[in-house]
């Protein structure tokens, strides 16, 4: 039997769920607080290039993420990415043209209510109502949040004391910044991981990904602690900060045309719950995601898999 299902986020697992449950016949409704979809597979758009300053790739271990991924690059939204000094014998999938674009193939057929904060989630008659910050209603059999637990215990535990302990599961911030030069900086890396210092942690040279337009574009990340320690630096701080930790690795002062910060407050799973979702007494509200069961891309994924699998059992 069909049934009207709301899904609140658009990222990896939102979507997923939102695939899976259309496929299967269900009208799905998906609503986004922002204005894009994929959620940390984000790229930011500029006049001197794109930048992945979320996840920078994608790798695949089970057999059901695998076949997506298969499918997602026959649809040419992966490609494989082999920067120069690569050690990891795992395949780095990436979104073409930027990580962001991984996931528009899987948005055919469904709603998606693009920059709708839900900020109320009540139960009525024998529906889940979701109410917007303006006001507007909308009325589901069931409802999925797909948002960092922290987003999700604010909706869900006031109206079932089940997802009350969406609140041990501990997140890491991240700041991320981006940078362009007119040419190319040799003294850099395609990519970096490691503990150059508390400020840089994680360095990407986008340019080096496919379909990328040619300037040179940088991506830093750094530390979780120290991300966590400045979480609420003024941005322009941050971004001065990490760009002294890039000018000491890169051993040269560096002039970018185009340079700014980024701060995920939610962006590594810390501590997952450790089971893939969490539902309602009534099976009608369910939390879903990667703080489910860790930090990478593909178990937000197999998260939304696995819820997927229980509603094709429950909806009969």
């Amino acid at each position: 039997m069909a049934e009207k299902i709301g899904i609140i986020g658009a990222g990896m697992a939102g979507i997923t769920a939102a695939r899976k449950l259309t496929d299967a016949g269900h009208k799905i409704t998906v609503f986004e607080k922002s204005g894009g979809t994929g959620g940390r597979l984000s790229t930011r758009r500029t006049d001197y290039g794109n930048f992945d300053h979320g996840a920078q790739y994608i790798t695949a271990r089970s057999a059901p993420f695998r076949a997506m991924m298969t499918g997602l690059s026959n649809a040419g939204a992966v490609a494989l990415w082999e920067p120069v000094g690569k050690t990891s014998d795992n395949e780095w999938h990436v979104g073409t043209p930027g990580m962001s674009g991984l996931v528009k193939p899987l948005l055919i057929g469904f709603e998606v209510k693009k920059r709708t904060r839900i900020v109320d989630i009540t139960r009525k008659d024998d529906e889940i109502v979701c109410t917007d910050e303006d006001g507007n209603a909308d009325r589901f059999d069931r409802v999925i949040v797909a948002t960092p637990s922290p987003q999700a215990y604010t909706l869900l535990s006031p109206v079932d004391p089940v997802f009350g302990v969406l609140n041990t599961i501990v997140y890491m911030p991240c700041w991320t910044s981006m940078f362009a030069f007119s040419e190319p900086i040799e003294t850099l890396p395609d990519h970096y991981r490691g503990a150059h210092t508390e400020s840089l942690s994680w360095l990407a040279r986008n340019s080096s990904k496919p379909q990328s337009i040619g300037i040179e574009t940088l991506c830093a990340q750094a530390g979780a602690q120290w991300s966590k320690d400045n979480l609420e630096m003024d941005k322009a701080q941050a971004l001065a900060a990490m760009k002294d930790a890039l000018e000491t690795m890169a051993d040269q002062t560096l002039k970018p045309i185009y340079a700014e910060a980024h701060r995920w407050r939610y962006a590594l799973v810390d501590k997952p719950f450790g089971t893939a979702y969490l539902a309602s007494h009534d099976q009608r509200l369910f939390a879903i995601g990667d703080g489910m069961l860790g930090g990478r891309v593909e178990a937000a994924f197999e998260s939304a898999r696995q819820l997927c699998d229980h509603l094709r059992r429950e909806i009969s």
